[in-house]
């Protein structure tokens, strides 16, 4: 077994990109490779290495793949084009420095301690020449390497030195493990490269998935326009079979947002950073929660819910509570119609309550709660009294007087709506709770220092979904209504 190194440049979207690089020419010519994830750089360890195989394959690479230019539009002018494909010179001055030291050497584990950041080639490879001429790195390479370093003096160039095998092998690893994904249309069409980051050892059967996964999603078109933050949950609502890897693998994810410009290469707009287990873990528990975000991304004619898709996203990865209330009110009135009221599934508002507000099983599963919030559903989703006025003033209740007088008006309202809607032949009367159930719920709030927003934020969520709409019979309401 042999073990290379990535040449520890600094830049985490490179180095992941030049362990892929090694892992498809290992791949490649008939080996069995292993990502191992270190601080700043990679290890991968390769079984029945054979170095004149490893090196043919690499030069196989070169002249039928890398020697096109359809792999370099990323931040290069028309005018430098010519300059990063492989030609029969860059082949053989190539070929040459393989033979001269071998990638046993090139890859061996690098000693920084006394690098020239100014001065020195980024990977530290010597006798070679710069990847692209004197054009040097380019954003196919590193998003981040790839920017002028100082914003008024582009002449001051130190930051894009890297050398040809590190170049040709970053832009051979993004190729074959990044996921190309469209989004939006004509004009406004732009694409995110979606580069997947391990945060744990990637044999070569994970591999193989990644890189049929990149050949699945090439040119997967997504939505309209989504901002970055959440593209990923998008594309996991898309794909579910994502989330799986994502979860195996601990992947995060580094997103950079592209726009089209034939004339002067594409454009970098912004790039991001996503640990995406949180949305992975949402996505695999249940089907209802992937409907819930397919939803909210639209279609070829429907716009993306974006106030939704961000409140969703910020409590998922932040554990947000004012933005899990948000989500809940913003989906319905988002993804409703003017003939249909769309409420969230109960699936997806127990995840929500117990991974993401983190809500007791006892407050949960408590009758006297899920009674009056069927009462404050009922003005959620009736159109011919729909109120959030009651529902929007729990979630900003502070005190238990408060609470005590937002149920009164909303007892009052609910029993006037009761005797209308009883007098009528299809009528359709709210759910009248208990008075023991008000007290009930003044008696959680009480019971621990947390219950009092765990409380309302139960009936708010439960307000917002389907349990909340379910047919209430009339007899029984009015037994209880009577009490």
């Amino acid at each position: 077994m042999l073990t290379l190194y990535t040449p520890a440049t600094g830049f985490p979207d490179l180095e992941v990109k030049i362990a892929y690089g090694l892992a498809r020419v290992a791949i490649e010519s008939g080996f069995e490779p292993t990502i191992i994830t270190q601080k700043g750089f990679y290890q991968i360890e390769i079984k029945n290495f054979s170095s004149d195989k490893f090196s043919k394959s690499f030069l196989m690479f070169l002249n039928r793949l890398l020697s096109s230019d359809k792999f370099y539009y990323l931040g290069v002018r028309t005018k430098d084009r010519t300059k990063y494909p492989v030609t029969e010179e860059v082949f053989k001055e190539i070929q040459q420095f393989l033979q001269n030291y071998g990638f046993e050497q090139i890859f061996s584990l690098r000693q920084i301690s006394d690098f020239n950041f100014k001065k020195g080639i980024f990977c530290g490879h010597k006798n070679i020449k710069k990847f692209g001429g004197r054009s040097g790195l380019i954003f196919l390479s590193s998003f981040h390497a790839g920017k002028p370093y100082f914003r008024d003096n582009i002449f001051d160039k130190f930051n894009l030195n890297l050398c040809e095998i590190c170049g040709y092998l970053a832009v051979l690893g993004l190729y074959s493990f990044g996921f190309i994904i469209q989004m939006g249309s004509g004009k406004n069409k732009k694409y995110v490269i979606t580069l997947p980051i391990p945060e744990v050892d990637i044999g070569m059967n994970q591999l193989y998935v990644l890189m049929s996964l990149q050949k699945r999603l090439h040119n997967f078109w997504l939505s309209d326009l989504l901002p970055m933050k959440t593209f990923l949950i998008g594309l996991l609502a898309k794909v579910p079979s994502l989330s799986e890897i994502i979860n195996e693998l601990q992947l995060q994810f580094h997103l950079t947002l592209v726009s089209k410009e034939d004339n002067r290469g594409d454009r970098v707009e912004r790039t991001a950073f996503v640990d995406a287990l949180a949305f992975s873990k949402y996505i695999s528990v249940s089907p209802y929660n992937i409907v819930t975000v397919e939803n909210l991304l639209g279609n070829y004619i429907i716009k993306p819910k974006i106030s939704s898709l961000l409140e969703l996203v910020t409590s998922l990865d932040n554990y947000d509570r004012i933005s899990l209330l948000k989500f809940a009110r913003l989906y319905v009135q988002e993804t409703s119609t003017n003939n249909w009221i769309n409420l969230l599934y109960p699936e997806t508002v127990m995840y929500l309550l117990k991974e993401v507000a983190m809500i007791n099983e006892e407050i949960i599963k408590n009758q006297a709660v899920r009674n009056v919030a069927k009462t404050l559903g009922y003005f959620v989703w009736n159109e011919d009294y729909q109120n959030y006025s009651y529902a929007d003033s729990l979630r900003n209740a502070k005190t238990e007087k408060d609470v005590r007088q937002i149920f009164e008006k909303l007892m009052r309202e609910a029993k006037l709506r009761y005797d209308q809607e009883k007098s009528k032949p299809n009528g359709n009367p709210p759910h009248i709770p208990h008075p023991d159930d008000i007290d009930q719920i003044i008696y959680l709030m009480q019971s621990a220092k947390e219950a009092f927003e765990q409380v309302i934020t139960t009936l708010y969520l439960l307000a917002f979904s389907f349990e909340s709409y379910k047919t209430i019979k009339i007899q029984d309401t009015e037994e209880v209504k009577n009490e």
